[in-house]
């Protein structure tokens, strides 16, 4: 298989697995199901859990991403493997690359307007004397940076084999 093939595959990969990070990490996860009811018994909302990253996405770019992830690595083995992509399917894996990193750095900061809201509610479950509870650091999580590197690659496989392109 051709090395900008690998990449593409490679970066599908690891998309793949910055996708089931949970999408903030905090200290105070395992107290979000106990302070959400006592909120909710004051109809106060508060999250019960952190979701991954593809748990927080909604299902039309659950359905989308799925159908980019499909392509690109259709793409990958389509015509002869042991040669570079064609330039059609250099640049749709390319485009393929940028718009699945666009929308990650979109949801990064996403989760980090919610990182703050969930300090937010640590905090106010602080001063609302809810025993076993800090004022927790909130942040979006590691797996947006590994979701992230999956997307650059595939672009960066599409760019590597259109610029080598002959057609």
């Amino acid at each position: 298989m051709h090395l900008h093939r690998l990449m593409a595959l490679t970066g599908v990969i690891i998309g793949i697995i910055g996708l089931f990070f949970t999408g903030l990490s905090t200290d105070g996860e395992s107290a979000m199901e106990t302070i959400s009811g006592i909120f909710a018994q004051q109809d106060i909302e508060f999250a019960d859990g952190i979701p991954t990253i593809w748990g927080g996405l909604e299902t039309w770019a659950q359905v989308v991403l799925v159908i980019l992830i499909i392509v690109t690595v259709g793409l990958a083995f389509m015509g002869s493997r042991a040669e570079k992509y064609d330039r059609n399917s250099a640049m749709i894996t390319a485009v393929n690359g940028v718009a699945l990193l666009a929308y990650a750095i979109y949801k990064y900061i996403d989760a980090g307007n919610k990182a703050d809201d969930l300090e937010v509610g640590f905090a106010g479950a602080v001063q609302a004397g809810i025993p076993n509870v800090q004022a927790w650091t909130v942040s979006p999580s590691i797996g947006f940076f590994v979701l992230m590197l999956g997307t650059v690659i595939v672009a960066l496989a599409g760019v590597l084999s259109m610029m080598g392109s002959n057609e």
